[in-house]
């Protein structure tokens, strides 16, 4: 069996051999907890992805809730490509544009290990031993019956992988490299990152792994075992750019271990992901614009989260703030102009027009502010293309650049599944009902692909045809607008009053879900509301 790019196979299936039943240990380490180790905190996640609404997603899904289970210290960046032919090095680079941390760990979406192999592999890249590692020798091809029970499970480790075809990548005659790699971010940057000419399946891996070895040095191959879920076989020989991926791939190959030549090819195609890293880029197009909305009742709880974000942001990016309104008063808004100055950044207010809501049904949970998110797309012209909506009942815990950062380019929203909302809204809303409601507290918005795709007038028609089905505001109706076209974000950008006794997570925004909110009652995480609150009128 042959397993190409991403693990596509073609091929006879192997044997399996005595020795490699189960995942090679690694008898010097001790197994980790799910809690993580103080070593993850260095370490990004680059996942390369191209949605199918099928299989790939489910796989998708699991795999990158692994890791986020298994490193919580680690950062978990995903690159998108949403083209005909899946341009997997352009994924790679776009996740590598977002990652903040010393490593890399390249990873495909359905390649998963012991989280020792990826242990070691971290401690031979920290102490020298290579510029980059490549952990397994063997690859386990999970069958289909085995791989679909598995993802429906909670993934954690170990896993019991019972039924599935071993391959021993020493067997053949090419070198194998793809599925998942660890190299430091100074060895990626040294080569430009992956050749975004490769289209399709094939040959991006190999030539990655010319440029590496030649301009940074050989890697170091563990003989360790890593485990393949289950999809359709998509073979390199069905991929219509195939001859150019081979040609490309012969241009590295002539350049190995000649660091002039491969220099003269790195300097050649120069990619977007170190242009766009190392050149500085025009300030609008990297300014965070952050978005909320505020009556007089929340004015100072807003001064607090936004107290929270500007002091937490650590990055170049500069913000803007923009302030959602029907009524407020000129005091409120001094205190809140207060708060952003101090921190250098913008911040504008902007009144609703109001007359779209008000037949609109108010509960003592939903007030009528809550609607505004709807109108977000009727204050921003197409030169902005982004947007991060905030409700002001959170606490901002990191710098919110990484989060910005994150790729949703073939989504209208990125968002977190919503744990307050115990009963299921699939039906009163028109879902499917397997689809995930969403808690739009935290919302990365896609503006551009809200406009293309007119969402504002889908929003209309749903409230004009289904008012009496909405219990939770702006909430139902874009769940019930935007279903299938929303991104899951790792639940720690918007952790809600319900994690708290399910999910043991260090959470990046804490949002005060429910009635008990942290200056009305005894919250398990007021401290973090208080810490700022205390000194609001001090600022």
């Amino acid at each position: 069996m042959k397993i190409l790019g991403d693990g596509k196979s073609t091929g006879t299936v192997l044997p399996l051999p005595k020795e490699a039943a189960e995942p090679s240990p690694c008898p010097m380490l001790p197994l980790l907890q799910l809690g993580g180790v103080l070593m993850f905190k260095n370490i990004s996640f680059l996942i390369p992805y191209k949605p199918d609404h099928g299989i790939r997603d489910i796989n998708f899904n699991w795999i990158k809730t692994f890791y986020q289970n298994i490193y919580p210290e680690a950062e978990i960046c995903v690159g998108i490509s949403n083209d005909d032919l899946f341009n997997r090095s352009q994924a790679i680079n776009n996740a590598a544009k977002q990652a903040t941390r010393d490593i890399f760990v390249l990873v495909d979406a359905d390649i998963f290990c012991d989280p020792n192999v990826i242990k070691e592999s971290i401690e031979h890249i920290e102490i020298g031993n290579a510029p980059w590692v490549i952990p397994y020798k063997y690859i386990k091809r999970i069958s289909e019956e085995n791989s679909r029970v598995l993802v429906k499970e909670t993934p954690t480790w170990p896993l019991e992988i019972t039924d599935f075809e071993l391959v021993d990548t020493k067997d053949y005659d090419f070198d194998w490299v793809g599925g998942i790699n660890v190299i430091s971010r100074r060895s990626f940057l040294e080569v430009g990152g992956f050749d975004e000419r490769f289209l399709g399946w094939g040959g991006e891996d190999q030539a990655f792994s010319c440029a590496v070895s030649t301009i940074c040095g050989p890697y170091k191959r563990l003989e360790h075992t890593v485990n393949h879920l289950w999809h359709p076989v998509v073979g390199y020989e069905n991929n219509p750019n195939r001859q150019n991926n081979l040609d490309l791939g012969e241009i590295y190959s002539q350049a190995k271990f000649d660091k002039e030549k491969m220099n003269n090819v790195i300097r050649d195609v120069k990619n977007k992901y170190l242009n766009e890293t190392i050149e500085p880029r025009d300030q609008e197009a990297t300014t965070i614009h952050v978005v909320t909305v505020t009556d007089d009742n929340y004015a100072i709880h807003l001064a607090v989260m936004l107290k929270s974000l500007l002091k937490k942001k650590k990055s170049e990016n500069p913000i803007k703030i923009y302030v959602m309104y029907s009524n407020i008063q000129r005091k409120n808004k001094s205190l809140l102009k207060k708060v952003v100055n101090k921190y250098k950044a913008k911040i504008r207010f902007k009144k609703i027009d109001t007359a779209m809501y008000r037949r609109l049904k108010t509960f003592d949970h939903v007030t009528k502010e809550n609607y505004y998110l709807l109108s977000i797309s009727d204050f921003f012209d197409e030169t902005i293309d982004r947007v991060l909506y905030l409700d002001s009942d959170v606490i901002v815990r990191k710098d919110i650049t990484e989060l910005w950062n994150t790729d949703i380019s073939p989504f209208i929203v990125g968002a977190v599944e919503d744990f307050s909302v115990m009963e299921t809204r699939n039906s009163d809303l028109l879902m499917p009902a397997e689809a995930k409601y969403f808690n739009a507290g935290v919302l990365l918005i896609n503006l551009k692909k809200w406009r293309d795709l007119e969402i504002k007038d889908k929003i209309s028609n749903f409230i004009n045809t289904h008012s009496n089905k909405i219990k939770y505001g702006a909430q139902d109706v874009l769940n019930a607008v935007l279903y299938n076209q929303w991104f899951e974000l790792e639940a720690k950008w918007n952790y809600q009053t319900d994690h708290i006794p399910k999910l043991k997570i260090k959470p990046a925004i804490i949002h005060y879900t429910g009635e008990n909110k942290p200056w009305n009652s005894d919250h398990p995480l007021k401290k973090y509301y208080q810490r700022y609150a205390k000194r609001i009128f001090k600022t």
